[in-house]
């Protein structure tokens, strides 16, 4: 059985690798932030200092997505709760590929402005939503599982399933 101390810090280190594709769905709260400017201040104040980080190394998000793939996921001797959420979390980041090649300039004109919007506005909501739930979910001490289709890849990278600890 664990302390209460040791199984507190790995809650909320459980919750850091989420940082990555939280850090880089901002961008798609663009619209929404400039609607409703407190909702940029929520979001970005406690990001800050990673934001300037990322700015500063260009380079930083790739590195640690490389490293929580290399020395978190793939390490047995991480608990797997850990390696669970930045398998997750890294899953997520991979996704953002996606709504990026949707709304990359506009594609040439050829994409309404309307449907960048909404675009960018569902993958904005998407991912904090899903963030919001991984995040509570490991602070009250429960494995994030139940998202559809991304808990079930993850499963499949890792091993087990909904339940096996």
């Amino acid at each position: 059985e664990m302390n209460f101390v040791v199984e507190g810090v790995m809650r909320c280190v459980a919750c850091m690798p989420y940082i990555l594709p939280m850090m880089d769905s901002l961008a798609y709260g663009r619209f929404l932030f400039q609607k409703v400017p407190i909702l940029a201040v929520i979001f970005m104040k406690p990001l800050q200092p990673f934001l300037d980080l990322a700015q500063a190394f260009p380079m930083i998000s790739f590195v640690a997505f490389l490293g929580l793939f290399l020395f978190v996921v793939r390490n047995k001797a991480v608990p797997r709760f850990i390696r669970f959420n930045t398998m997750q979390a890294l899953l997520l980041e991979i996704l953002l590929i996606f709504p990026q090649i949707l709304t990359s300039s506009n594609m040439g004109g050829v994409i309404p402005f309307m449907f960048t919007e909404f675009v960018s506005n569902m993958t904005f909501y998407a991912i904090a939503t899903i963030v919001g739930y991984s995040c509570f979910s490991n602070l009250i001490g429960e494995l994030p599982c139940k998202i559809p289709v991304i808990s079930t890849a993850v499963f499949q990278q890792i091993g087990g399933g909904a339940g096996y600890e």
